[in-house]
């Protein structure tokens, strides 16, 4: 198989894994802050980090390694367009948020929610989460979205890319004011 189409193989099946790990993340998440049982508190917290553990990072790699191949393999260089400095550069952010910020809040999370099944307690371990936290949480989904749009569409503009960027931190900053708020009200 020529090494072009096993590239492009590879960017594809690592955008679907990266994807939709990052919607199983969301939902496990949303699932968690919706939920005033220590049970389903620790089912979804645990559901979190193995999506993550199972999907957002090998779909991470993957695409990392397929990207490299077809940056060398189409000649492009890493500076020569905003959508492919976009990409790179925001994945690059992400992966390195993602493995920072992103994994310590959720394995914190975790050990809460086994705590809260030892306890037998009420559920506080989202409410606790940081505001930082919280916002890196939101900011995974958006940020993905322009990383796709960079890919797809390939604007030719650095104003073009920076409004996506803008749009995807004004919905993620919307997301960290209000989706908490909205779980709790819609309850288990």
């Amino acid at each position: 198989m020529d090494l072009y189409l096993l590239a492009r193989l590879g960017h594809v099946a690592g955008f679907i894994l990266l994807g939709g790990g990052l919607a199983a993340v969301f939902l496990a998440d949303w699932r968690g802050r919706r939920t005033t049982d220590a049970r389903g508190f620790a089912e979804a917290a645990r559901f979190t980090a193995l999506f993550y553990d199972g999907l957002v990072v090998p779909g991470a790699l993957l695409i990392a390694a397929s990207g490299l191949g077809l940056v060398f393999e189409l000649g492009l260089g890493f500076l020569d367009a905003p959508w492919l400095v976009g990409m790179w550069g925001l994945f690059l952010f992400e992966f390195v948020e993602g493995n920072t910020i992103t994994r310590l809040v959720y394995r914190r999370t975790v050990r809460q929610a086994q705590q809260a099944l030892v306890d037998a307690g009420a559920t506080t371990a989202f409410a606790s989460q940081s505001l930082v936290g919280r916002l890196t949480h939101f900011l995974d989904l958006p940020l993905f979205a322009v990383i796709v749009y960079c890919g797809v569409v390939r604007p030719e503009s650095w104003g073009n890319v920076g409004m996506a960027i803008g749009i995807a931190v004004v919905v993620a900053v919307a997301l960290t004011l209000s989706a908490p708020l909205l779980a709790r009200a819609s309850g288990a």
